[in-house]
C-alpha cells in the first residue's frame, strides 16, 4: 500500500539537544541500529462521569504517558551519544593510536539535568515520528558467550510529532550510521576480573571465567506535565540511582564456592569487565570496559537441578566508594572506557 516501508527501510537518530522541547535536526553519525522500539506513547480517557446522564457521552484526553526502551546490539561506536548523557560525564576523544584510534572515559555525574536528545523515527516513505526532547535513563547490557551482546535503554519523552518542519523526509536522508560493522561479541576475548576491594590492582590471577553477564544501571526519574506547556517537563531525580551486575557459571566448584564467603563475611569486592573487538589499527584493537570499585555479593546460588551439573550464580550491588581503590581512578559506582573511531564529544 501507499507509503509502506519495512523495519529494513526505517530510519532511527539521535541527537543530543539543548533546549527541552525544543527538536534538533538529525543528520551524518546520527544514526542508530534497533532490534525494536519500545516507546510506547498513551493516552487515558477522562470520562466525564457525572450523576444526571443515562449514558457516559464525553471524554477528554489525559495526560500524554511517553516512555519504554530501545534494544539493540550494543556497539563498540555507535551508542555514545545514549551511553554518555546517561552516564552524564565525557570529554574530547584522545587520539591513542597513529591515526584511528580515539579514547574516551564516561563518567557518573550526580545530576544528568540538561542531557537529553531529540528522536527521529521514519516510519512510513513520507511520515517521521519525532520525539523533541527523550530523557534517557538507565540501561541494561546482556551477554552471553560467543553472541552479540545486547542494549536496552530506558527513556521518558516528553511529546510526539508527526508533523515535524525539523526532522522530515529530507534531512533524515542524511542520516549516517556512526558504524554498522563492529558489534559486541562476548567471546574468548573478554576478560572478567575481581578481587577484594582493599586488595591490590586487578590482574590476571583475579579472572574468573562466567557463562553469561548482565549489567543494569537506571536513574529513578520523575517526570510531570505542568500549566502553559506541551508535554511534560524534564524529567528529574527521584531517588538514588541503581547499578547491579549478574554472573552465571556453568558449574559450582572450589573457586566460586569462595563467594559464598565473602557472601557471609559481607566483604567488599572491586571489578571490572573488558571487551575487546577486532583491530582498528597497529596496536589498538576496539574496547569496551566497564569498572565497579566497590561490590557486594548479593544472593549467590548453587541451585541442584535433577543429576546434571550443578551451576552457579550471583547478583551483586554496585555501590560508590569512598576513595579509589588500588588500580581505579574512580569512586562512583560505575566508569565506562572504551577505544573506537569516535573523534568528537559526545555531550557537546
Amino acid at each position: 500500500m501507499s507509503n509502506e516501508i519495512t523495519g529494513r527501510e526505517v530510519i532511527i537518530a539521535l541527537k543530543k539537544a539543548a533546549v527541552w522541547h525544543t527538536p534538533v535536526a538529525c543528520g551524518v553519525g546520527d544514526g542508530v541500529l534497533i532490534l525494536s522500539d519500545g516507546i510506547k506513547v498513551s493516552t487515558p480517557m477522562e470520562l466525564d462521569d457525572s450523576a444526571g446522564q443515562e449514558w457516559i457521552t464525553q471524554a477528554d484526553a489525559g495526560v500524554k504517558d511517553i516512555k519504554g526502551s530501545l534494544d539493540a546490539y550494543m556497539r563498540y561506536e555507535g551508542f555514545d551519544v545514549a551511553l554518555a548523557m546517561i552516564m552524564g560525564t565525557a570529554g574530547v576523544p584522545s587520539l591513542v593510536g597513529a591515526a584511528l584510534a580515539y579514547s574516551n572515559t564516561y563518567g557518573l555525574a550526580s545530576s544528568i539535568t540538561g542531557n537529553f536528545a531529540t528522536m527521529a523515527q521514519q516510519k512510513l516513505s513520507n511520515k517521521v515520528w519525532e520525539f523533541s526532547s527523550l530523557k534517557l535513563h538507565g540501561f541494561k547490557l546482556s551477554a552471553a558467550m560467543n553472541k552479540p551482546v545486547k542494549l536496552s535503554l530506558d527513556g521518558i519523552a516528553d511529546k510526539l510529532d508527526r508533523a515535524s518542519t525539523t526532522n522530515t523526509t529530507a534531512t533524515m536522508a542524511a542520516v549516517t550510521m556512526p558504524d554498522k560493522e563492529n558489534r559486541i561479541i562476548m567471546n574468548k576475548d573478554t576478560v572478567v576480573r575481581i578481587n577484594d576491594q582493599s586488595g591490590a590492582a586487578l590482574g590476571s590471577g583475579d579472572a574468573v571465567y562466567p557463562t553469561s553477564i548482565e549489567i543494569a544501571f537506571n536513574r529513578p526519574m520523575d517526570a510531570q506535565p505542568v500549566a502553559g506547556q506541551d508535554g511534560v517537563d524534564e524529567p528529574a531525580d527521584d531517588g538514588f540511582p541503581t547499578a547491579t551486575v549478574s554472573l552465571k557459571f556453568p558449574r559450582y566448584n572450589t573457586a566460586n564456592d569462595a563467594y559464598f564467603d565473602d557472601w557471609d563475611a559481607f566483604t567488599s569486592k572491586k571489578m571490572d569487565i573488558t571487551f575487546t573487538g577486532r583491530l582498528i589499527e597497529s596496536g589498538q584493537n576496539y574496547m569496551f570496559k566497564l569498572s565497579f570499585p566497590h561490590v557486594k555479593i548479593d544472593n549467590p546460588e548453587a541451585p541442584v537441578s535433577g543429576a546434571g551439573k550443578i551451576p552457579f550464580s550471583m547478583n551483586c550491588k554496585i555501590l560508590a566508594a569512598t576513595a579509589a581503590p588500588a588500580g581505579m581512578s574512580h569512586f562512583t559506582p560505575l566508569q565506562i572506557d572504551i577505544v573506537n573511531k569516535r573523534t568528537t564529544n559526545p555531550l557537546a
